[in-house]
């Protein structure tokens, strides 16, 4: 059944493969097709379930706030409806700091911890690019002016010069650009809301603090060329849950399962089996 009901809406989660269960959860308004190239080699070993997080996709916008705590509640209360709990957890980007919050959260839900690109606080100059996805999108909409915008920095100069790597990128756009741009602008508010660089948020710790508090076992990856989420950011999320250990990806761009999607699983691979 790729429907299951959370917290008071549907959520759909696409599965395929089999043996251990794995939850897949993608970034900024992607839906489970982000993993499209890399569920095929995850899936010969694990039970891939890639869900549409709440609002987005295929799945229903409830009437609770698009916050990355309220995403990971709903998370927690669908994965025992998969009957197959506790699962490995992978996240990317804003996937990625849903399942931060998820594994402290709700610590026994997560079997394994897999964060790629993710962060659990912001630097200046990932405040101000959001910031002027915000205002771009403010004015000019889902233009294709925008979704180049959004493309160049989520992915390397050398995979978009590639035919592949311009047809995957414009692929990405057509998913992103399914969301209403109202709605996705409630997305990237979500974005600085966990970041705490909403103005009313001056004076709230970040949630690097509370990463000590993570206890299942971690695996961070980040890129060396992630110009989004500069590797520092992941180098963080490492130092500051206890035993964590952390793979850097020489060319992976912001979406290493787009650019990269063999090398990337086999290091989720390598991770998973081992716990």
């Amino acid at each position: 059944m790729p429907f299951w009901t959370s917290r008071g809406a549907k959520l759909f989660c696409h599965q395929e493969g089999g043996g251990a269960p794995i939850l897949l959860i993608p970034g900024l308004g992607l839906d489970h097709q982000y993993y499209r190239l890399a569920t095929p080699f995850l899936a010969e070993s694990l039970s891939v379930h890639a869900v549409d997080p709440r609002g987005i996709g295929q799945s229903d916008a409830g009437d609770r706030p698009f916050t990355v705590e309220e995403w990971a509640a709903d998370l927690a209360e669908m994965i025992p409806q998969l009957g197959v709990g506790p699962v490995h957890v992978l996240g990317t980007s804003l996937g990625g700091a849903m399942a931060l919050a998820l594994a402290e959260a709700a610590p026994d839900m997560v079997r394994s911890l897999t964060v790629v690109g993710a962060f659990s606080e912001l630097d200046r100059a990932a405040v101000l690019n959001f910031d002027l996805r915000k205002r771009l999108i403010e004015k000019l909409g889902f233009s294709a002016e925008v979704a180049d915008y959004m493309g160049l920095w989520t992915m390397t100069r050398e995979f978009i010069n590639s035919d592949e790597g311009y047809a995957q990128m414009q692929a990405n756009q057509k998913i992103i650009r399914n969301n209403s741009p109202e709605r996705y602008l409630e997305f990237v508010r979500s974005v600085l809301a966990w970041g705490r660089e909403l103005p009313e948020q001056k004076d709230e710790p970040k949630f690097t603090a509370r990463l000590g508090g993570i206890t299942a076992p971690t695996l961070v990856v980040g890129s060396a060329n992630d110009h989004l989420i500069p590797l520092r950011l992941s180098e963080i999320i490492a130092e500051n849950i206890p035993g964590a250990d952390l793979v850097v990806m020489p060319d992976g761009g912001h979406i290493p399962f787009v650019e990269k999607p063999r090398e990337a699983s086999r290091i989720v691979l390598d991770f998973v089996t081992n716990h």
